[in-house]
Parts: C-alpha cells; structure tokens; sequence
C-alpha cells in the first residue's frame, strides 16, 4: 500500500468527525494545542473550531494551561478513558 501524499494528508473533510481523527492517529494524543491543532483538526474533519472544542470534551479532553501558560486540550490521566477512545 502507497504512502499518502502530503495533498492527501491535508484534503479538507478527509474525517467525519475529531474520534476519526484521533483513532487513525498511531499514538493516541494525550493532548492538543488550543490554537493550531485544533485549527488542523477542524480542516480535516471540515468543521469549525467550536465544533472541534465540543466534540473533544465528549471524548474527555478537558481545556488546561501548561506550564508555559498555553491553552491545551488534555486527557485526564485515566486509563479507562484512553481505552475506550481506540474502541
């Protein structure tokens, strides 16, 4: 099977929604970046940003600062929930 190419990586709406998105990630992402990531996220699922933050706290994401005072989008540490995220 071919490799995708980077126009294909980046088609906008290549997801249905962020769970597509994070399940065909390798790793299951512990946590994104309140600015560009969603803003990648929301191009790939062809969403808007708000749509993006609501369906990450369905999946349990909560909005937290680092220690650098970036807004960031973090899994509690519950192994549970990453379980059931890869279901």
């Amino acid at each position: 099977m071919a490799a995708l190419s980077v126009s294909e990586r980046q088609r906008r709406g290549r997801f249905r929604d962020v769970h597509g998105y994070i399940s065909a990630r390798v790793g299951l992402p512990t946590f994104f970046y309140n600015g560009c990531d969603l803003r990648k996220i929301a191009k790939a699922c062809n969403i808007t940003i708000d749509e993006v933050r609501g369906q990450l706290r369905k999946l349990g994401y909560e909005l937290k600062e680092n220690k650098k005072g970036m807004k960031i989008w973090r899994l509690p540490n519950d192994k549970n929930k990453m379980q059931s995220l890869r279901e």
